[in-house]
């Protein structure tokens, strides 16, 4: 999981597709929490419906050696200890009514 976080530790990019159209938006930090991977957003932009609709993603990460590409499916943490934990971890503030940490399952390099 290590390697995952350290390659989303910049600027990276997470595309969704809705209703066949892919939606690509860039993205900055991923945390660890109990040897999970999770990402950060909020309840209130268009990624987390696209996600809830269909949990399949794909990550592109410039890196400085060699750019890293992968997907996974992204699942809305339910539990609200663990949510907190991995914004704290990715350097963002937590507000319980609008952040969503999404844990990465499945993930394939």
């Amino acid at each position: 999981m290590e390697e995952f976080v350290k390659d989303l530790s910049g600027v990276w990019y997470l595309a969704t597709a809705e209703d066949g159209q892919p939606h690509v938006r860039p993205f900055d930090k991923a945390a660890e929490v109990g040897g999970k991977l999770y990402i950060g957003t909020t309840n209130t932009k268009k990624v987390y419906e696209q996600i809830k609709k269909n949990p399949k993603i794909e990550i592109y990460a410039p890196t400085d050696f060699v750019p890293c590409r992968f997907i996974a499916e992204a699942f809305i943490e339910e539990n609200v200890d663990v949510a907190e934990e991995a914004f704290e971890k990715m350097g963002k503030a937590y507000d319980p009514e609008t952040s969503i940490a999404l844990r990465l399952e499945n993930i394939k390099k």
